[in-house]
């Protein structure tokens, strides 16, 4: 498992160290363990399916984008801890997986490796897309604009209204 993206690798003193850590020295002290529904800043969360990298089975997880370019993943919804930690300041991108192993693949990728995701739709999946690389743009940008964000909220906004109009006109 690459080092950017391994979860958690050793306790000191009770408490978890995530290699995310040790790879952005600007996460020290920070303590990583929180409860999947508890985190202030976030980008989006929901379910998705992701491989493993030993075994290759897909598994459910519940995974956290935060508005500071981490991303966390839980076995559910209501889990105390994350399983993984991945500082997506160290990814070097996201993309759809086009005739992959499952409708909806993305993958996540870093120096030399991947990893695989896959969404429960397509829209879902174009929503993780947006939402990943904007957490890695966010990361590696030194001055990032939050005008994007609300551009961004308003386009969509704007999208549902068009679509909700276009209903009414059926």
């Amino acid at each position: 498992m690459a080092a950017w993206f391994s979860g958690l690798v050793n306790t000191v003193a009770g408490a978890a160290q995530y290699q995310c850590i040790a790879d952005d020295p600007s996460l020290e002290g920070r303590d990583m363990r929180i409860a999947a529904g508890k985190h202030p800043n976030v980008d989006k969360k929901g379910m998705v399916w992701r491989q493993s990298s030993v075994l290759k089975v897909w598994k459910e997880c519940h995974i956290v984008v935060t508005k500071d370019s981490l991303m966390y993943w839980y076995t559910s919804p209501s889990d105390a801890y994350p399983e993984e930690v991945i500082a997506l300041k160290k990814a070097t991108g996201v993309r759809r997986q086009e005739g992959g192993p499952r409708p909806h693949s993305f993958i996540l990728s870093g120096k030399g490796v991947v990893y695989p995701f896959a969404a429960n739709s397509e829209e879902d999946m174009e929503a993780w897309l947006r939402t990943i690389g904007k957490g890695i743009v966010r990361a590696t940008t030194t001055e990032w604009d939050e005008t994007s964000d609300r551009l961004a909220e308003q386009q969509a906004q704007g999208e549902e209204r068009a679509e909700e109009g276009a209903q009414g006109d059926q």
